[in-house]
């Protein structure tokens, strides 16, 4: 899923899935950093979605333009976990600083 279309007012990213043609919603839920290269954090819908999916698609920027591009499949392992890493840190320290 490549192709993409944001409507930044609701954060709503719509992914296309380039094999079948279906459009997907997500949320732009969060942004990252590693070595130089960013990436959008992105979540289907809750009110339409019964399970959750969290999708890591690497940011790229085009003149004034931010675009969305899926993960290299050797990265992408690196990637996902380096998130979880980040998203564990900042769960300790709010657990940390309601004691």
């Amino acid at each position: 899923m490549d192709n993409e279309n944001t409507n930044e007012e609701d954060n709503i990213v719509t992914l296309i899935d380039e094999e079948t043609g279906e459009e997907i919603d997500f949320i732009y839920a969060d942004r990252f950093e590693i070595n130089g290269s960013a990436y959008a954090v992105l979540l289907t819908d809750v009110e339409k979605e019964e399970d959750i999916e969290m999708v890591i698609m690497e940011e790229i920027e085009e003149g004034d333009d931010i675009l969305l591009q899926s993960l290299d499949e050797d990265k992408e392992d690196i990637i996902y976990d380096y998130y979880d890493k980040l998203c564990d840190e900042l769960f300790d320290d709010e657990d940390e600083s309601e004691e």
